[in-house]
């Protein structure tokens, strides 16, 4: 578990972290930052994964609407080797995530989750990159978004599959929900493929909370804010249920549904 936490104070906390995973290693890592304060908090994360290696990263990031988060990650995957990656970020005046991802040889499994939550006039904006250098990659891709108030939700989702990169399967979906009429949500997930022996697929959804479920909470005896929040609730476990263990002492649940 490493934790930054930038607190109330003003000014830029910097940090590059960098990770050498050697054949067969496991690691579980979360990763947390914090922040209430005027500041700039700006993360790259370098993992190097060798043939075998398995990392389970997650990223759990509270910020306040003075702060700023900008966090990279780049991955190189070797063959046989598993990277997930479960984020979550919420309350950052600007938080912008960059998760880069090589597969250098193919023949390896990816798995990447997202969840951000914006409210006030905060924006979230997740840029991904995955390609594929070879064969029999494997890529599942889930991004979720929540909107409130006038906040600004982005993602653009880049999956690259060259020629080289044969009988990949990559699935990548975008799903967000809009809980005002000033949020705004743009969503692009986007496949280059060039190889001809693939399964691939991409999709977007953008809603409001189902109007039938919330009858159908409601006609249970169950008040309107309540029955909202417990639809909120289903919709951001698909993400948070993804987190390491040690994520459960932060309350990652509890804080989103704060905002």
């Amino acid at each position: 578990e490493l934790v930054s936490d930038a607190g109330a104070a003003e000014g830029v906390l910097p940090l590059r972290i960098l990770l050498v995973l050697e054949e067969q290693a496991s690691l579980e890592l979360l990763q947390v930052h914090r922040a209430t304060g005027a500041s700039l908090t700006s993360v790259v994360l370098e993992a190097n994964l060798a043939p075998g290696a398995q990392l389970r990263h997650g990223l759990l990031a509270r910020g306040s609407d003075a702060s700023v988060l900008l966090a990279h990650v780049a991955v190189q995957q070797a063959a046989r080797s598993h990277y997930s990656l479960a984020s979550v970020s919420a309350g950052w005046g600007l938080a912008r995530l960059e998760p880069r991802i090589v597969q250098s040889e193919g023949r390896a499994n990816t798995r990447v989750l997202g969840l951000q939550v914006v409210h006030g006039r905060q924006v979230a904006d997740t840029h991904s990159q995955v390609l594929f250098n070879g064969p029999e990659g494997e890529l599942d891709q889930l991004h979720k978004a929540v909107a409130d108030d006038a906040g600004h939700s982005v993602f653009n989702g880049a999956v690259r599959v060259p020629r080289e990169a044969q009988r990949t399967a990559a699935a990548q979906l975008s799903r967000s929900l809009l809980l005002s009429p000033r949020a705004r949500i743009d969503t692009k997930p986007e496949l280059e493929i060039v190889a001809d022996d693939v399964k691939c697929a991409h999709g977007a959804t953008v809603s409001r909370l189902q109007l039938d479920e919330l009858f159908y909470l409601q006609s249970r005896g169950i008040g309107a804010e309540q029955a909202s929040r417990l639809l909120l609730r289903g919709f951001c476990e698909e993400v948070l249920r993804e987190l390491p263990a040690a994520a459960a002492l932060w309350q990652p649940l509890q804080g989103l549904l704060d905002q």
